[in-house]
């Protein structure tokens, strides 16, 4: 039995994430695009495919300690259920929801969530936005 793994990452592709900060977020439908400024002031933006939540908490202009990645069972609780209760009502279909995984931006300080979304694929693209 595999044991789902949840990734602490400090680099998305090559983008350092450590001490960059969150420019801002632009929401389409079924996609978020987090635009992205390193320490050495490059600029990444992320892509977020077949998106179905997004949760900020004022993550816009905060400095940005790592990225985690993990699957919907081990999201927080609060994540889970809404979720699920999107599958229930038939706002989402249990194929995609299958397919989900969270990223979850942590604060460079306290280490928690500012900037969570549930999305199937997350797509990095280096350069200007």
């Amino acid at each position: 039995m595999n044991k789902p793994k949840i990734h602490n990452d400090l680099f998305a592709a090559d983008v350092p994430l450590v001490d960059g900060i969150i420019e801002h977020i632009v929401l389409l439908p079924d996609q978020a695009k987090v635009h992205f400024r390193t320490e050495q002031g490059e600029q990444a933006t992320f892509t977020f495919e077949q998106t179905v939540g997004v949760w900020d908490r004022r993550s816009v202009g905060q400095e940005i300690g790592g990225l985690s990645t993990l699957p919907v069972a081990l999201a927080n609780l609060y994540i889970r259920e809404l979720l699920h209760n999107d599958v229930e009502f038939g706002e989402l279909d249990q194929q995609t929801l299958d397919r989900i995984s969270v990223y979850s931006f942590t604060n460079s300080w306290s280490e928690m969530p500012i900037l969570e979304i549930a999305a199937t694929e997350m797509l990095v693209q280096r350069g200007g936005v």
